[in-house]
């Protein structure tokens, strides 16, 4: 005979079943979606169905409570919600149950999470339309799903954002040469991904902007002021050494000659 003796609340809205199976006490800790699915509000006999029934599906429901919380705590991907069920559980079978469970409750929908995940994206980030599609890539969705959406990242949005880094990294004066600085800049873009052809453009477009706060002047003298205690700008040789360690360091060949001019 299989009797359920007492029913305990617990935390989180899960109960504690304390079931007698032959005379052996059992413990069970089930959701509040069982107890009320499956009538377990007061004391009774259970039936093997029901016993049974309560074994298996009280996995179920609470690894689906577990992946609400996941899920709430903010929106995920089918395959990051996989991926957090498979710490619990190693039943493929039972992950699959579950996903298709959360996806016909409307709390799993990529093609809304891309959707969404590309309009903040373009709405407050500075970043590429690549970064976005590796980002959503390490989230397990789908090359096609991501494309559909992407082609909303419009090159203008592209100029759009670069226009706004370069204003924001020109703000001060910047203490290299403007080829370190055209370099640095150039990586940052690439890193942050950007489409080649259009970082280009937009840094031509905006070569003035980045020369005005770059003053290469005292830079090329402090480089001299250290090179002219090793080299004899008297000398041709050394002379030599000298501009070519200065164009090494991306100063301007004018700018060299001139300076070098000086010094001698």
């Amino acid at each position: 005979m299989i009797n359920l003796v007492e029913i305990k609340k617990t935390k989180r809205n899960r109960y504690l079943l304390i079931i007698s199976n032959n005379d052996i006490e059992e413990k069970h800790i089930v959701s509040e979606n069982l107890i009320i699915k499956y009538n377990l509000l007061t004391p009774r006999e259970l039936s093997s169905y029901e016993y049974k029934t309560i074994s298996r599906v009280k996995i179920e429901d609470i690894l689906y409570e577990k992946a609400l919380v996941f899920i709430d705590f903010k929106m995920r991907t089918i395959s990051e919600t996989k991926k957090r069920l498979r710490k619990e559980v190693e039943d493929e079978e039972l992950i699959n149950k579950l996903i298709k469970r959360l996806k016909k409750d409307k709390y799993l929908n990529d093609d809304f999470y891309v959707k969404t995940y590309i309009n903040e994206k373009l709405e407050y980030s500075l970043v590429g339309p690549a970064n976005i599609k590796e980002k959503l890539i390490l989230k397990g969705v789908h090359y096609d799903l991501i494309d559909q959406h992407l082609i909303k990242y419009t090159e203008k949005y592209q100029y759009d954002k670069i226009a706004e880094i370069i204003k924001n990294e020109t703000k001060y004066k910047i203490k290299k040469t403007y080829k370190k600085a055209y370099l640095s800049l150039k990586r940052k873009l690439v890193t942050k991904g950007f489409s080649l052809n259009i970082i280009e453009s937009s840094l031509l477009s905006n070569i003035d902007k980045i020369k005005a706060v770059i003053d290469e002047e005292p830079l090329i003298k402090k480089e001299l002021a250290t090179l002219v205690k090793k080299y004899d700008l008297a000398k041709y040789e050394d002379r030599s050494k000298v501009i070519k360690a200065l164009l090494n360091k991306g100063f301007d060949y004018e700018l060299i000659k001139r300076s070098v001019k000086e010094g001698t």
